[in-house]
């Protein structure tokens, strides 16, 4: 099977929508659709289910997307260690950006580094929050995006660069969604949807639940796309980042509100020792510092 379909499996699992996935991934829609019917043919399953307005995964699809995610983990740990051996002599600078980058500004900071850089070659890479520590564990990479209570957290520098909260989710007409704020009791009493298990922001829900003596009803805990999906349907309600609330703003089936008490974290860059880095990946880190929270 091309690991390159896998890949585009995981991004159409992550934004459930065709011509979004398309648009990340730099190929046309239709392309995109040829992949997953040929992925569908040789496993003999359906991974997604269709209609004409929505998509979402089949059970296939739900037991494949693991699986699917380790693979693509370790085909981009694979190409980091065969660019290393085509040029021994310059290791090249890998950029490892998290899954969903649009919510953190990432584009904004590359895209400023290659203007203060324009002849340093570099390449980026693409994982969730498990996959690109289990990169810098391996030394495969050496700075990546992460969060400041993610684990290993004693193994690295921390550079912070955004402050951000927790903030709830609702179908419009459920009865919390015009008032714009919710407590954690109140969130106590209904079906949660959150984000991927034992990852930073889960951890941080969790941890909240756990201070205020409050036994959460979690009913899932995934993909933030699949949570969505789940909201409309009024599966529940979902406790996710206030940047990627924000992108539903424009949604009419969506209202989100503040959460009582706030649960704010912080994203940034975990980076080893500088002494550790090569010239490149210093350069990097250095250009960083200019977005660093003061």
């Amino acid at each position: 099977m091309d690991t390159g379909y896998i890949r585009e499996f995981v991004m159409l699992a992550e934004c459930l929508n065709f011509s979004e996935a398309a648009e990340r991934l730099f190929i046309s829609q239709s392309s995109l659709s040829k992949h997953i019917q040929a992925m569908e043919r040789e496993l003999g399953l359906t991974l997604f289910e269709r209609t004409t307005r929505t998509i979402r995964l089949s059970a296939g699809g739900e037991a494949y997307l693991p699986y699917a995610k380790k693979i693509a983990v370790l085909c981009s740990e694979a190409e980091i260690v065969l660019e290393g051996m085509k040029r021994p002599a310059a290791p090249p600078l890998i950029i490892a950006v998290m899954q969903n980058p649009q919510y953190y500004d990432l584009a904004k900071y590359i895209t400023s580094f290659r203007h203060a850089h324009p002849d340093l070659p570099f390449t980026m890479v693409e994982a969730d929050e498990f996959g690109l520590y289990d990169m810098f564990q391996k030394k495969l990479v050496n700075i990546f995006p992460t969060y400041s209570n993610f684990r290993g957290a004693e193994s690295y520098a921390f550079m912070p660069l955004a402050e951000s909260a927790i903030v709830a989710m609702f179908r419009r007409d459920h009865p919390c969604a015009e008032a714009g704020r919710v407590t954690l009791r109140a969130l106590g009493r209904e079906r949660l949807l959150l984000p991927a298990r034992d990852g930073a922001l889960s951890s941080l829900i969790h941890a909240a639940f756990r201070r205020e003596g409050v036994a959460p009803q979690v009913v899932y805990e995934g993909s933030s796309t699949g949570c969505i999906d789940l909201v409309k349907a009024g599966m529940g309600v979902s406790l996710h980042g206030r940047e990627f609330a924000a992108s539903f703003r424009q949604d009419p089936a969506i209202v989100c509100a503040e959460i009582e008490p706030t649960l704010g974290f912080t994203y940034g860059l975990g980076y080893r020792e500088p002494e550790k880095l090569s010239r490149a990946e210093r350069l990097y880190l250095a250009h960083m510092k200019n977005y660093e929270l003061r």
